[in-house]
């Protein structure tokens, strides 16, 4: 059952996704900030582990180490952990994960 469940999720994405350890803060609402974990990545949008919660469907801004920013939207929640929904193109967002994943990550997205 399990595995038919991350098949069908797999399937609605469309994109690989990889696990990742990034540390980083997500702005939302004018001044708001809360600490983020990023558990995984893929070129359409990311699962992060909040330390405050977000409204579901805000709009927020991911930022990672070295100021990268990422612009997105908050698709699920469940708890603390949300899955955000990158606004640019596939091809913008992997070219600014460039800075921050190193080559073998980058690889596993392109596969």
């Amino acid at each position: 059952m399990q595995d038919a469940l991350n098949t069908a999720v797999e399937e609605r994405r469309g994109k690989t996704r990889i696990g990742a350890a990034l540390n980083g803060s997500l702005r939302f609402g004018p001044e708001l900030m809360a600490d983020c974990e990023v558990l995984d990545v893929s070129v359409t949008g990311v699962k992060v582990q909040l330390t405050d919660t977000v409204p579901l469907n805000s709009d927020v801004t991911l930022i990672l180490p070295g100021s990268v920013h990422f612009g997105g939207e908050v698709m699920w929640r469940h708890g603390l952990m949300v899955g955000l929904k990158f606004r640019n193109s596939p091809e913008k967002i992997a070219e600014r994960l460039s800075g921050v994943l190193n080559n073998d990550d980058m690889r596993q997205l392109h596969s």
